[in-house]
């Protein structure tokens, strides 16, 4: 029984609030990912939820118990920090038993517990060693163990990855999934990365300021994000937001070029942003046309595909990406198409403009 619930969450520094009355339900096995900019108080929820840091105003129950007010080693949570957080004086054994030893467990239930997350996280090996005989990979493993051991109802994660190399967290990362499918416990997991959110999460809360933005699965809030903040957040390239004023068949783009989108509902001459992915552009002839024109100036090579960096005719900058082994002339024009469902529109609040509401341009 692991379920999170925050009813109306706030929190203060000070005359500073950083936790806007945030709304949220974790399910119990699910492993949501807290994502977001620097400072928009991702980390500041994941404390409060640990209880390491008090709740200003709200409520927050876990398994069905209002622990608001519970101290944290009674809340049934174990976090897991960016600095691992290890006592440089004991061993790998010691350090995962420590906490097992404070709650004044038994030897032998000590040695089990120990013992079998050690071969959970296959570090059975360097029970013996001190955390300055291990690399990072080795010790972030530890501090997971020493959270394993406590057979908590939730597990908490605060950056666990951001101090490896870009290898590492790759591996790390889907030892992370891993664990999870065989735990099947309560996980939540803060991080600045979308690369790893997106790859991690059953669910994703999207922070922006205090607030939550959006929450929904990896794929709902890549295919449909509900605000201009999300769709320029989730995304590796980011999202192109092209603004404009809505015309006769299509958007009007600033800078004179028409690109020939679903409008739908929208006011004519109103202010939109029109949002392309570069992943879902194309020379014309591979989807539908939508009248726009490339002028490729720059190429990033990435090996199974490549970035064009570029600008419209008559329009703004736009990065293209090309899979495989296509490539496009630089500094020649190249008409683009984008089917109508890789269409992103947004208001001049910067909302989504629901597909639905969006008629096919004739």
């Amino acid at each position: 029984m692991g379920a999170v619930t925050l009813q109306a969450v706030r929190k203060r520094f000070g005359a500073t609030e950083v936790i806007h009355g945030v709304d949220l339900e974790i399910a119990e096995g699910e492993f949501c990912v807290l994502v977001g900019p620097s400072g928009c108080g991702k980390s500041t929820l994941l404390r409060m939820i640990a209880g390491l840091e008090d709740i200003g105003a709200g409520r927050l129950s876990i398994a069905g118990r209002d622990v608001t007010e519970v101290p944290p080693a009674e809340r049934g949570v174990s976090m897991v920090f960016q600095s691992y957080a290890l006592y440089p004086h004991m061993t790998v054994y010691k350090n995962m038993a420590f906490g097992l030893k404070l709650a004044k467990a038994h030897r032998d239930t000590i040695e089990d517990k120990v013992r079998a997350a050690a071969r959970t996280l296959q570090i059975e090996d360097l029970l013996g060693r001190k955390p300055r005989e291990l690399s990072g990979g080795q010790r972030q493993r530890v501090a997971i163990g020493r959270a394993i051991v406590r057979d908590p109802k939730v597990f908490l994660f605060d950056e666990p990855l951001s101090n490896l190399d870009a290898a590492l967290r790759v591996q790390m990362r889907i030892e992370i999934a891993r664990l999870h499918e065989r735990l099947g416990s309560t996980m939540v997991y803060v991080t600045h990365d979308q690369v790893e959110a997106m790859t991690l999460a059953d669910k994703i809360v999207v922070l922006n300021a205090g607030r939550v933005e959006q929450v929904g699965a990896p794929i709902e809030l890549y295919r449909r994000p509900d605000n201009l903040f999300v769709a320029g957040f989730i995304g590796a390239p980011a999202m192109n937001l092209l603004t404009g004023t809505v015309a006769e068949g299509g958007v009007r783009l600033d800078g004179g070029a028409i690109a020939h989108v679903p409008v739908g509902t929208a006011e004519p001459g109103g202010r939109v942003t029109l949002g392309l992915r570069p992943e879902h552009l194309r020379p014309s002839g591979e989807g539908a046309g939508c009248g726009l024109i490339f002028l490729p100036e720059m190429t990033e090579e990435l090996g199974e595909s490549r970035l064009l960096h570029g600008r419209l005719q008559g329009g703004p900058e736009l990065t293209l990406r090309l899979h495989g082994r296509q490539t496009l002339p630089q500094r020649q024009p190249v008409p683009l198409a984008v089917e109508p469902d890789d269409v992103h529109l947004f208001d001049a609040a910067g909302q989504r403009i629901a597909a639905e509401a969006r008629a096919a341009v004739p």
